[in-house]
């Protein structure tokens, strides 16, 4: 249901180049459980101190959501991929080259217990993620539907010349 908020989206895109962000919605739905969150905190402030501790959690969320930042940056003319992200002012940056890259990966998880129960406590989702040669993976998004990381994906491959692999089968996740 709220596959969106943190979700990556093509920011840019062009024959040498993509740029992915989080989406402006994040931030967005950042704002209103912040001013949620410190409202409800400062009307059951007086009741209990106690009481307060949930609402001003949830504006803690919200914080998190608005300081929330990661971008991807394909760039075939560098020959890099620079991966910028960061959380309450905490950030990281990483350089990895192109030809480090082997594919793009969309891959089905979940589905696969036995008598369907699984259906019931983890839909299947579906991962997409950038497979290195060195090291692990590189994180794009996930979704209930393939169909939403398609776009991504091919950007990707597009520009960085990758494979781009579908892989349906379930995996326990």
């Amino acid at each position: 249901m709220l596959d969106w908020i943190g979700s990556l989206r093509v920011r840019e895109s062009t024959e040498r180049r993509v740029v992915l962000s989080i989406s402006r919605s994040t931030q967005i739905v950042g704002v209103l459980l912040l001013a949620l969150g410190i409202y409800a905190g400062w009307l059951t402030w007086p009741v209990s101190r106690w009481l307060a501790a949930l609402p001003l959690a949830v504006g803690l969320l919200g914080l998190l959501l608005v300081t929330l930042r990661r971008q991807l940056v394909f760039d075939r003319e560098a020959g890099v991929l620079r991966v910028d992200q960061s959380a309450f002012g905490l950030s990281s940056r990483a350089v990895v080259p192109l030809f480090h890259l082997r594919a793009v990966v969309i891959a089905a998880r979940g589905d696969d217990h036995p008598d369907g129960l699984r259906k019931l406590v983890a839909p299947r989702r579906f991962v997409a993620y950038v497979e290195r040669r060195i090291g692990g993976a590189i994180y794009l998004d996930e979704a209930k539907r393939c169909a939403n990381l398609m776009p991504l994906a091919e950007a990707i491959a597009d520009v960085a010349e990758l494979r781009l692999e579908y892989d349906n089968t379930s995996h326990a996740s």
